[in-house]
């Protein structure tokens, strides 16, 4: 009698010989590499476009747009509900005025937003202008506007 089943000609005849050991047969699957890589990309250009010096000056210009309707707004749907309810000291922050100059200090805030949203996008404005100018690309602009290209 013979030591093992396994031993039999007919397991050595078997198709199967040596295909789980050597991983013939296993499963194959396609890389979702060049997806995933896809995807990055468009996550971090889209993250960018939102970072650029216009894009931030824009959402600063909204958001004083939405501040001056804010306090602009006498008859608004909260500040009626807020006298009704006798909340109106949560509106006295809108009618502070620290310096004394008759400008609040909520609406100098809102002046700064304004001001400084401007200021980007006339930047972000003046260096494209800039590379439209230059044929080797921008070395420089200085603080009064002069371009420098480079060489």
């Amino acid at each position: 009698m013979s030591s093992s089943k396994f031993s039999s000609p007919f397991f050595k005849k078997s198709p199967l010989q040596g295909a789980y050991s050597s991983g013939a047969d296993g499963i194959v699957t396609v890389s979702d590499l060049p997806h995933y890589q896809k995807l990055q990309q468009d996550l971090v250009a889209g993250t960018l476009a939102t970072f650029t010096p216009e894009a931030i000056g824009n959402e600063q210009l909204k958001k004083a747009d939405r501040r001056d309707a804010r306090v602009d707004n006498e008859g608004s749907k909260l500040k009626q509900f807020l006298d009704k309810n006798k909340l109106g000291f949560l509106t006295a922050n809108y009618k502070k005025d620290t310096n004394k100059d008759g400008v609040t200090d909520y609406k100098e805030k809102t002046n700064s937003l304004r001001a400084s949203g401007k200021a980007k996008i006339d930047n972000a404005q003046r260096i494209k202008n800039a590379k439209n100018q230059c044929a080797n690309g921008v070395d420089r602009i200085t603080s009064a506007g002069t371009v420098i290209c480079n060489k």
